[in-house]
């Protein structure tokens, strides 16, 4: 399961421009790109409805390092959104 938590914009772009700097941005379609979202149980029906309140939305891809994730971001509306995975953060027990 999915949830996305809102990171601030200014920050956001910064970790943007040091993940490629430091070659750590993953580009959509390449195969090791498809491995990280499976390994990291990225779901795409999220992914569609959470871009969908933007309208310039644009995805942008951390391999690892600490700010590694899945980052959702609009330019026109400086927002970004960092998609998680809650059933790897929280033991089933502490979710029930």
């Amino acid at each position: 399961m999915n949830i996305a938590r809102q990171i601030e914009y200014p920050n956001a772009r910064n970790y943007f421009k040091d993940a490629e700097t430091r070659g750590k941005k993953l580009v959509m379609g390449n195969m090791n790109t498809n491995f990280w979202l499976h390994r990291e149980k990225i779901n795409f029906d999220f992914v569609v409805e959470t871009a969908k309140r933007f309208s310039d939305a644009k995805v942008f891809i951390i391999s690892d390092g600490s700010n590694k994730g899945f980052y959702i971001y609009s330019d026109t509306r400086e927002m970004c959104l960092k998609l998680m995975d809650i059933s790897t953060k929280y033991a089933h027990a502490e979710i029930a």
